[in-house]
């Protein structure tokens, strides 16, 4: 018994020792460096500088441009092939058959090998190749593993070069085409869309759809008629992202362009879409609980003095998600709404359209209607508060990095500016632009872009639940134009 105390008194002896308490100062050091309140914490100043385009930016040819983004992270090849080039219908006729050729092409086969084969080929590889036509651009897109690059090529020139546009293919689009037609107004934003565009614009071939009897009647002589016309390198900007070496790729890239089937024609004619100067409440009805309802009115084309002044102003005003005033007014204080923001547009081809869209209980569309009017009326009064210009300025500028967080968002970004016809410079001059910003011009910019009175008012619901007054009520079956 006297040995087993004993050894128990040796073991006690031995145990670690009680750590110590800190010093008073330091235990007083670390509360005091610790904020009372989340609003007090203090961050480093935020400082970026956005890669530079130039330093990227290679020519193929006087026509062709290559931004090149190497990442070498993973064994991927990312291609994305933007062509200046526009697939305007000359009259109706040809709408169907414009909308049909544009999916059928990376569909479709090519002279040489079957839609199916051409699937089985890029399947095998895990690859992908897709292409589309536009109003304002061409598109071809690659995706492949770094190692079968030289391989996708050869198929990539024989979809959009030596298309087959099979005719059993071309039957299975007309099929799912038809099917997109008669439920384009399932969703209320769709009808919404249609509605806005049909009041906002007049008519013009940009905006013309094909029906269902217009894509029955198409024949695969007719995409043979109109093939050679797109995809064509009158110019062409080529955004490249991923594991590849640069002089390689801007050689595969010379190389392919060089037998890259040559323009027959000119572009065809553009002409921008002319806004209704007509204002007014308009409802197209739809049996739902929710009106879906979207306020629009011109703002500018790009680029114009006004665009960052008026951005800033969106933001403030309903674009900041749960800071803006009419989330503040609309949803918090009176739960009129779940969603609801403002927007000012950007758009170099058109003018663009400023506004506010939400979603509200048709009971209380027209309070909803006259609290954003107030909201509105107040900022072009008042202007904002120095807090929240600093705030939109501040977000506006610390969301620029998203533009660059990857090779593929990076070679994009400086393939789309470059398309839109911007400087080498834009990244870097945008932030001292948003910071000069003044509060005036908030308030100036909020009065001529976000006027109520100068708003068309477009709605889907039930028009008698909403005790809105002079209402123009647009069948659905006069949408399109």
């Amino acid at each position: 018994m006297r040995k087993i105390l004993l050894l128990f008194i040796l073991l006690a002896g031995c145990a670690a020792p009680k750590k110590e308490p800190e010093p008073k100062s330091l235990q007083q050091s670390t509360v005091a460096s610790i904020p009372e309140n989340y609003k007090d914490i203090v961050f480093p100043e935020f400082h970026y500088v956005a890669p530079y385009p130039g330093d990227y930016r290679i020519n193929i040819t006087d026509s062709i441009t290559l931004y090149a983004v190497r990442d070498t992270s993973l064994p991927l090849i990312d291609l994305t092939f933007y062509f200046k080039e526009n697939a305007i219908p000359k009259n109706r006729e040809e709408v169907a058959a414009l909308q049909l050729l544009s999916s059928l092409y990376s569909k479709g086969g090519t002279e040489t090998l079957s839609p199916a084969q051409v699937d089985d080929s890029l399947e095998f590889l895990s690859a992908k190749i897709g292409g589309s036509l536009g109003g304002t651009q061409s598109v071809i897109h690659l995706n492949c593993i770094s190692r079968d690059f030289d391989k996708i090529l050869p198929l990539l020139f024989a979809i959009f070069n030596q298309p087959r546009l099979d005719s059993a293919r071309l039957e299975l689009q007309k099929s799912a085409a038809i099917q997109s037609y008669l439920h384009r107004y399932d969703s209320p934003s769709s009808q919404l869309g249609a509605l806005s565009a049909r009041v906002a614009y007049k008519d013009n071939p940009r905006l013309w759809r094909a029906d269902s009897a217009a894509i029955a009647k198409v024949k695969r002589k007719d995409l043979l008629a109109l093939k050679d016309e797109f995809f064509a390198p009158q110019r062409v900007i080529i955004a490249a992202a991923g594991d590849f070496n640069t002089d390689s790729l801007k050689t595969t890239l010379t190389k392919l362009f060089a037998n890259w089937k040559k323009p027959k024609k000119g572009l065809r004619h553009f002409s921008e879409v002319e806004y209704n100067k007509h204002t007014g409440i308009f409802v197209s009805e739809k049996d739902i609980s929710q009106a879906n309802i979207t306020m629009v009115m011109p703002f500018v084309k790009r680029p114009h003095p006004d665009y960052y002044q008026t951005a800033i102003a969106s933001y403030i005003l309903g674009g900041s998600s749960f800071s803006s005033r009419l989330t503040n007014t609309v949803r918090t204080q009176n739960g009129l709404a779940y969603s609801i923001y403002s927007f000012a547009k950007s758009d170099y081809e058109d003018v663009a359209l400023s506004g506010v869209s939400l979603q509200t209980k048709m009971e209380s569309a027209k309070t909803a209607l006259q609290l954003i009017r107030e909201e509105v009326l107040k900022l072009s009064k008042e202007g904002p508060t120095d807090e929240e210009l600093n705030f939109a300025k501040k977000s506006l500028i610390e969301s620029m990095p998203a533009m660059f967080e990857n090779a593929e968002t990076t070679a994009n970004t400086f393939a789309v500016s470059e398309f839109n016809g911007r400087s080498l410079e834009h990244y870097r001059e945008y932030p001292e632009k948003v910071k000069a910003v003044t509060k005036e011009q908030v308030r100036a910019m909020t009065a001529k872009y976000f006027n109520p009175d100068s708003f068309k008012v477009s709605i889907v619901g039930a028009a008698n639940k909403m005790g809105l007054d002079s209402v123009t009520t647009i069948p659905i079956s006069a949408l399109e134009f």
